[in-house]
């Protein structure tokens, strides 16, 4: 096959602009694969488990500390009734046991007082793990929510740098006689279709071309499309 001299360098040319578009589509392809974020989304969903795990422990103290509560303001209302009843009654005997039951009752509110106590400083504990969450949590979301703004803001640069090469691209193609282009595309559907033979070496498979094959695409003109004998690329001389 015969193609001039720019012809060839045009090709070549398209074949560069094929790489940027390939190298281009991966870029995209990766950042939209959101493979990048798997790590950070991870420790989201762990934190928003925590999280839940934290406000339920939360939720049972105060449930615990609602029900002490309760406990010791039946004991108050008890203590207080049953020194009503000490001061209206006559009776030495029913005195007695009022009292004896007053004993039992002010031992029972000191014990309920102290539960009430610990119930508070564990809901301090849990009170102080919960919002240290919240702020974990909360910077990973941040994270999170910046690097996805910035994963997009990337994808829309690549995208519309992606636009701009196919119609550079659509553009040098048209200047490319019709089978010279058609071979190229043949070629490029088995690998890398063209290269620059710098001094012995084809600049697609990066092989060093012998001695005899040499000798015989030095002996082609110049308008006669050279390939490579390893890879069967177009040579570029």
């Amino acid at each position: 096959m015969k193609a001039s001299e720019s012809q060839q360098a045009d090709l070549l040319s398209l074949s560069n602009l094929d790489l940027e578009i390939t190298r281009t589509r991966v870029a995209i392809a990766a950042l939209t694969s959101g493979e990048a974020f798997a790590a950070l989304r991870q420790s989201q969903r762990d934190a928003a488990a925590s999280l839940i795990e934290s406000r339920n422990q939360l939720d049972s103290v105060e449930l615990e500390l609602s029900r002490a509560e309760a406990d010791l303001k039946l004991v108050e209302q008890r203590i207080d009734k049953d020194n009503q009843r000490l001061n209206q009654t006559s009776s030495s005997k029913d005195a007695q046991g009022i009292q004896a039951e007053l004993e039992t009752l002010k031992k029972r509110k000191s014990d309920l007082e102290d539960f009430e106590l610990s119930i508070l400083e564990r809901k301090e504990q849990a009170e102080a793990a919960y919002q240290v969450i919240i702020h974990d949590k909360k910077l990973i979301d941040d994270e999170l929510a910046t690097k996805e703004s910035e994963n997009e803001a990337q994808i829309i640069k690549l995208r519309s740098g992606l636009d701009l090469l196919t119609q550079q691209r659509n553009q040098q193609a048209s200047r490319i006689q019709s089978d010279l282009l058609e071979l190229y595309e043949k070629k490029s559907s088995r690998g890398l279709a063209i290269g620059r033979l710098v001094n012995r070496e084809c600049g697609a498979c990066r092989i060093t071309i012998g001695a005899t094959a040499l000798a015989e695409i030095s002996g082609l003109a110049r308008d006669e499309v050279a390939t490579c004998p390893d890879c069967q690329a177009i040579l570029v001389r």
